[in-house]
């Protein structure tokens, strides 16, 4: 919500995560990005990092583990026309302030998949809690990723959880305003985002998830983490193909699965890629490699 490489308002997409970010420099992938598609798969793969990240444009967030004081959050404006899709749905509480600084959850795997090895962690802000407790947001991040549909799936990449050490992707769950000040407020909806600093995950959007998914929660947290990993697997922005298919994961669905929508509640942002409005809608996906 939509993990993200948008330089949206609160969390989702884009770039389906999110820090208080002041004066952070946006990461810059390197080496050539080198994508494939695997057969039947909707999304491409890169095997490095791009030399340019056209979405997810944010400011830094300083040292790793660490948050710079939080700033008050200032109240954004109404949705955009059009946008009602995005809004984010009624639901439980969500943990609407965290207070700064990160907790790795504790979990280990094996390798998984083939190709270039990316590491992660699972942290969660300070401050954040959920009710299903950290350990099993952990397992949600972990076997999402070691689905044959994800990234690892395509057979150009693997994925290896750790909980010490420098992971080459930080995946972090944070507060509804960590949520907009790290990824910007351009977006006037909640959104993830992928930084310098990691994936961010909004927590609002992790406990109510996007009107596009009609309330399947663990499909949507799905989305989610595929969305926001696939950015920093070097990965942007992608926009509905074929009117009924399944939306590219690529896709900001936690805006819509429309194009004319997407386009709406983007227009005016840089958001890596030029959404048509043609009339296009997509069904909602989670998975890189659906197939």
């Amino acid at each position: 919500m939509s993990t993200a490489h948008l330089r949206p308002r609160l969390a989702g997409s884009v770039c389906v995560a999110l820090v208080l970010a002041v004066g952070m420099s946006v990461s810059a992938c390197e080496g050539p990005a080198d994508s494939v598609s695997a057969p039947g798969a909707t999304s491409t793969v890169s095997t490095a990092p791009s030399t340019t990240e056209p979405v997810d444009q944010f400011r830094p967030i300083g040292p790793a583990g660490s948050l710079p004081s939080m700033p008050p959050v200032p109240v954004p404006p109404p949705p955009a026309e059009g946008s009602g899709s995005a809004a984010l749905p009624d639901g439980p509480t969500i943990p609407a302030r965290g207070e700064g600084g990160w907790r790795v959850v504790p979990g280990t795997s094996e390798r998984v998949g083939q190709g270039r090895l990316y590491t992660y962690t699972v942290e969660i802000e300070n401050g954040v809690q959920l009710p299903e407790g950290d350990i099993e947001f952990g397992r949600a991040v972990q076997a999402t990723l070691e689905d044959p549909r994800s990234w690892a799936g395509g057979g150009r990449i693997s994925v290896r959880r750790i909980d010490s050490g420098t992971p080459s992707v930080r995946i972090r769950l944070v507060s509804q305003e960590t949520a907009r000040a790290t990824c910007g407020f351009e977006i006037p909806v909640d959104v993830s985002c992928r930084t310098s600093g990691g994936v961010f995950l909004s927590a609002a959007r992790w406990v109510r998830g996007a009107v596009a998914f009609k309330g399947d929660l663990a499909a949507y947290r799905q989305y989610m983490v595929n969305h926001e990993v696939g950015h920093a697997f070097g990965n942007g922005h992608e926009v509905c193909h074929a009117d009924g298919a399944a939306a590219p994961v690529m896709m900001q669905q936690t805006f819509s699965t429309a194009n004319d929508e997407v386009a709406d509640i983007s227009a005016g942002t840089n958001q890596g890629t030029r959404v048509p409005r043609d009339g296009k809608r997509c069904a909602a996906n989670a998975w890189p490699f659906p197939g």
